[in-house]
Formats: C-alpha cells, structure tokens, sequence
C-alpha cells in the first residue's frame, strides 16, 4: 500500500474545507490520522482524503436531486 502523506493545511487546501471540518472528519471516523505533534503534526492520506471529499460531493449532489415534494 503506497501512502501519500498529507498534513491538515494541505488537505485543507486540496478540499478548500475548513480545519473545523477536517477536524470533524477525523474525529467521526471518516479519515484516519496519525497525530505527530505539534500544530500541523497530523498525517493523512491523500488517496484517502480524495475518496471521501469525493463521496461527501456526490452526496450532497445526490440530495440536490431528490428535493422531497410538497404539498399545496
């Protein structure tokens, strides 16, 4: 398995989401990390970042199109 190893602020740039948010994924389970230390000490995975940031856009396009009806 090839790991490309990210800190926080690089995947911050990559997905254009917040620390908060890269925070909140880490700590739902959703991204693995391995804390270094230090302010930016944490380690992701690219490969991983991207299939998530991905499902999470697919997601939310998928919810977009399912507008639920209304009733006059």
């Amino acid at each position: 398995m090839n790991i490309e190893p990210l800190t926080i602020s690089q995947v911050m740039k990559m997905t254009g989401r917040s620390r908060r948010t890269i925070d909140r994924w880490i700590k739902d389970g959703h991204l693995h990390a391995v804390d270094l230390g230090g302010f930016d000490g944490v380690v992701l995975d690219r490969g991983e970042v991207a299939r998530h940031e991905k499902q999470m856009r697919d997601n939310q396009k998928a919810s977009r199109h399912t507008a639920p009806d209304v009733a006059a």
